[in-house]
């Protein structure tokens, strides 16, 4: 299972701020890589960050056995875009693609194969628990002989924003790859400009899962929720994000407003 993550600095604002053109970009990416998608891109814009650098355009596209996302930050000219996918994906397409379309001058990638812990990768790329200069942790996990369906990967969605204390500002999206007998169960929950995705292979009961934020969570928590439900997890946590400028660092007014649905739609008695 392929996983492409590219970071794009000097992009033209213009076109990271519009919609379509992040729609077409989605489109163009699954059509011309001849990638097999399950569903229609969704689009959500955030103009809720404290600092409005920080506002932009959440996207995604779940593909069978995986999902492309983008996150546009116009201000700051940068995106940060991943791919992966249970089947050939070229990197330098994707990132063809991406380029033609948003302008970036510069970039940063890293391609990982998820089906075992990568030991190729870079050590620099590694989190080690700090993070300056750096836009927030990406961890990766994969879990064996994992039972699961539909209902308990929402469910999963729907609680971990809270618990790893992050912002969720979408409900969990979840869908089979095919009928009645689908290869793959996903889903995916936009939290603030960032996702978490999970994706379980039926037949070999796997269980692959991401949390990308562009805040300082405590990645260990994410480690720890998935290893108090699963037997044996393994995971890495990577950095993303190197020439990202500034920290998020809170939430004001707005986006307590933005998220009142949160609280409505939470178990009775769990605060936000």
């Amino acid at each position: 299972m392929l996983h492409l993550m590219l970071d794009g600095y000097g992009g033209s604002e213009n076109r990271l701020d519009d919609l379509r053109t992040v729609n077409a970009v989605l489109n163009d990416l699954v059509s011309l890589m001849r990638l097999e998608s399950v569903m229609p891109p969704f689009l959500l814009p955030y103009y809720y960050a404290k600092d409005g650098e920080d506002d932009g355009i959440s996207a995604f596209v779940i593909l069978r056995g995986g999902h492309i996302t983008l996150h546009t930050f116009p201000r700051r000219g940068c995106v940060f875009a991943d791919l992966l996918y249970d089947g050939y994906a070229s990197e330098e397409k994707f990132i063809e693609i991406l380029r033609t379309y948003f302008k970036f001058t510069d970039e940063k990638t890293l391609c990982t194969e998820r089906r075992f812990y990568d030991l190729t990768i870079d050590d620099s790329r590694i989190w080690k628990g700090e993070g300056v200069g750096d836009f927030g942790p990406h961890i990766i996990a994969k879990i064996e002989n994992a039972e699961v369906d539909l209902e308990s990967v929402f469910d999963m969605l729907d609680e971990l924003p809270r618990k790893i204390n992050m912002l969720p500002i979408s409900r969990p999206y979840v869908i089979k790859s095919n009928g009645k007998s689908p290869d793959y169960i996903s889903g995916a929950v936009l939290i603030a400009q960032s996702h978490i995705a999970f994706h379980y292979c039926v037949a070999e009961k796997t269980l692959f899962c991401d949390a990308f934020s562009c805040s300082f969570y405590k990645s260990e928590q994410f480690a720890r929720y998935l290893a108090e439900r699963f037997e044996k997890v393994e995971h890495m946590t990577l950095i993303r994000g190197s020439k990202h400028e500034k920290k998020i660092i809170g939430r004001n007014a707005r986006i307590k407003d933005m998220a009142r649905w949160a609280t409505n739609a939470s178990p009775k008695g769990e605060k936000q």
